[in-house]
């Protein structure tokens, strides 16, 4: 604590001034004292020990108190919002250069702490590089370089983890529209990537990525064997690493998107009641949750949605007009653009506005393509079908239906053999054969049976066609 009284003595008027002031008005005699002591110059430390009245080891634990004290003083508004630690960082330079040393090197220990306490490790890089200067002729150089190259590492893990978190988001789209093998592939390879890079820095933020791919892998993938944990496990262990992070963390933003695999995976489990909560708030952010798509793959809620709204008879959250809504998304994100096409001619049909829904799907097939992307090609046709079907457009429906029948069968589609089924229910429902009504049935059980995560085809429709067909 050689340092405190170097400290004391090179404040300005206006510091010095302030945090005697503050000791006063808290009635910290102790360290009024020994602050005004250091100041003078006078009385030495043993004489100042005689006057308080305490040990060596009490007035040891006194001047460290008092440094934090001054510390927390000179970076005082530290303590408020990242904000104003990036206002601290960008006075690094002229802390170094225009005030003395010890004052210099307090201010930086506290910025230190500070931005240790909000996870700001690319900031902190700045700070451990102007005390590594600090301590150019000091023993403390070396733990300070150390310092540098540890949270550079880590800044560097993090921002690879977040690469790969984006590129498996990408992927997941690809294979969410294909249901390719390959595709499916990758995700492994990227989800084993980041299980490496956690491996070497067991930070939380890469730890939430981890989860937020395991957790994706199991709703979306339907792959339950990644990990040892089960969904809610990995639910439950990501909540508690959120309510750790201090507010200002950027991955403090992200919570959003585990509300929103949450609702999710109730959705997937048949647990409506748990993903309602998760649904309301949700939806009431659906404006701006498209732009997560460099997290996850958000874009995918607005099908769920209209699947959720059907199956717990929530149909006014159908009614919103389509140009009335504000969805902010990325322009490049052709998932995303998808299926908000998809979702807007589902609006449409459902608030009976035909030829629009119509328009949305062919625009979609038009400007779209889905050379490979056979399994969205489905969605979107068979969606198109249903709709001319309801208007009774049976030459449109035919056409339609063909298109996705000879490719089935002409390429031994074999994951998509319950399609078949599907379609022959749909030309059955031309011919309005009401003896045919009990086959139907039969054949939409057949479906459903076969339409699971690895080939499950137009989940936005399922639950109007269980009421059209089976009751």
């Amino acid at each position: 604590m050689h340092k405190l009284k170097q400290v004391i003595t090179q404040l300005s008027e206006s510091d010095f001034a302030s945090i005697g002031d503050s000791f006063k008005k808290t009635k910290a005699d102790n360290y009024s004292l020994l602050f005004q002591s250091y100041r003078k110059g006078s009385p030495g430390d043993a004489e100042i020990m005689k006057q308080l009245v305490i040990s060596s080891n009490s007035f040891y634990v006194l001047k460290s108190r008092l440094y934090d004290k001054i510390q927390e003083h000179l970076s005082l508004d530290v303590f408020t919002t990242r904000e104003n630690l990036i206002k601290q960082l960008l006075q690094v330079p002229d802390v170094c250069f225009n005030m003395p040393r010890e004052t210099a090197i307090a201010f930086l220990n506290k910025l230190e702490k500070e931005l240790l306490k909000f996870e700001l490790h690319n900031d902190l890089l700045v700070v451990y590089s102007a005390l590594k200067k600090m301590h150019l002729y000091s023993e403390k150089h070396f733990h300070y370089s150390q310092l540098f190259n540890k949270h550079t590492a880590l800044a560097l893990s993090l921002e690879k983890a977040e690469e790969i978190l984006g590129n498996f988001n990408r992927i997941l789209g690809h294979y969410s529209f294909s249901k390719s093998q390959q595709d499916l592939d990758t995700l492994y390879f990227l989800k084993n990537e980041v299980d490496n890079l956690y491996a070497l820095n067991q930070s939380r933020q890469i730890e939430i990525i981890k989860y937020f791919i395991e957790l994706q892998m199991i709703i979306f993938c339907g792959e339950n064997k990644v990990t040892e944990l089960s969904a809610t496990e990995i639910i439950q262990s990501t909540r508690k690493i959120f309510s750790e992070l201090p507010q200002t963390s950027p991955q403090k933003k992200w919570e959003v998107v585990l509300d929103y695999l949450s609702f999710e995976y109730f959705l997937s489990i048949v647990d409506y009641k748990a993903a309602l909560s998760f649904y309301e708030k949700i939806n009431d952010g659906l404006p701006t949750l498209l732009l997560y798509n460099n997290i996850c793959i958000t874009s995918k809620f607005l099908a769920s949605k209209i699947k959720f709204c059907e199956e717990t008879a929530r149909y006014e959250d159908l009614q919103e007009h389509p140009k009335t809504i504000e969805l902010f998304y990325d322009p490049d994100d052709s998932h995303a653009k998808v299926v908000i096409a998809t979702y807007n001619a589902m609006l449409y049909y459902k608030q009976k506005n035909f030829k629009e829904a119509v328009n949305c799907l062919n625009n979609i097939i038009n400007n779209f393509s889905f050379k490979d992307f056979f399994h969205e090609g489905i969605n979107v046709k068979l969606t198109l079908a249903y709709i001319y079907l309801t208007q009774k457009e049976f030459d449109l429906v035919e056409l339609t239906l063909k298109s996705i029948s000879r490719k089935i069968k002409s390429e031994q589609i074999e994951k998509y053999y319950h399609v078949l089924h599907l379609i022959k229910i749909f030309e059955s429902e031309m011919n309005n054969n009401a003896k045919t009504m009990s086959k139907n049935k039969d054949l939409f059980v057949l479906f459903i049976a076969n339409n699971n995560k690895n080939n499950e085809v137009l989940p936005h429709l399922i639950p109007e066609l269980k009421k059209k067909i089976l009751s």
